[in-house]
C-alpha cells in the first residue's frame, strides 16, 4: 500500500464518521433536501425570476437570485424537518441504531466519492505516475466507477465519457 491508498482509506473512514456523528436521517434528509433544492431551484427559477423583474432589471442577476433563493429555501426546510425528526428519534431511543445506521451510511458514500474521484483522475494525466499503477485499491474503485456509470442512462453516460 502506498500514500494513494491511505488517501482513500482516509476519505471512506471520515465519510463513515461524518455518517456517525450526524446519523442517517441527518444524512439522508440532508441528500434528499439538496436533490430536491436543486430540482426545484432548475424547475422554478426562471417563474421566480420573472417575479423579481420589478426590484432588479439585470436578467442574469435576477435569475442567478432566483435559483439561489430557490435553493435555499428548500435546504431551510430540509433542515427544519431533519431537526425535527432528529429531534423525534432521540425521544423514540433509536439514537444508536440511527448512528450505526449513518456509518454504513457515510461509508457508502464515501465509496461512492472515490469510485468517482478514480475516474475522473483516470482522465488525466496521473495513472502515468508509479503511485497509481502501484496502488493496491484503484484498481478495485476503477471497477467499482464503471459499475456506477453503467447505471446512469446512456445520454449522460456518452457525455460523460466525451469530457
Amino acid at each position: 500500500m502506498n500514500w494513494v491508498d491511505y488517501i482513500i482509506i482516509g476519505i471512506i473512514a471520515l465519510s463513515a464518521l461524518v455518517g456517525v456523528a450526524r446519523g442517517l436521517i441527518r444524512e439522508v434528509l440532508s441528500l434528499g433536501t439538496w436533490i430536491a433544492a436543486l430540482a426545484i431551484a432548475w424547475l422554478f427559477h426562471q417563474q421566480v425570476a420573472e417575479l423579481l423583474s420589478t426590484q432588479l432589471s439585470n436578467p442574469m442577476v435576477r435569475t442567478g437570485v432566483a435559483f439561489m433563493g430557490l435553493v435555499l429555501l428548500v435546504l431551510l426546510v430540509g433542515a427544519i424537518l431533519a431537526a425535527v425528526l432528529t429531534t423525534l428519534i432521540d425521544t423514540v431511543g433509536l439514537t444508536g441504531m440511527d448512528r450505526l445506521l449513518g456509518m454504513a451510511f457515510g461509508g457508502a458514500r464515501g465509496v461512492v466519492l472515490v469510485a468517482m474521484a478514480v475516474y475522473l483522475v483516470a482522465l488525466t494525466p496521473a495513472p502515468s505516475d508509479p503511485a497509481w499503477s502501484q496502488s493496491v485499491l484503484i484498481t478495485d474503485f476503477a471497477s467499482i466507477g464503471d459499475w456506477l456509470l453503467s447505471l446512469v442512462p446512456p445520454e449522460i453516460e456518452d457525455r460523460l465519457k466525451q469530457i
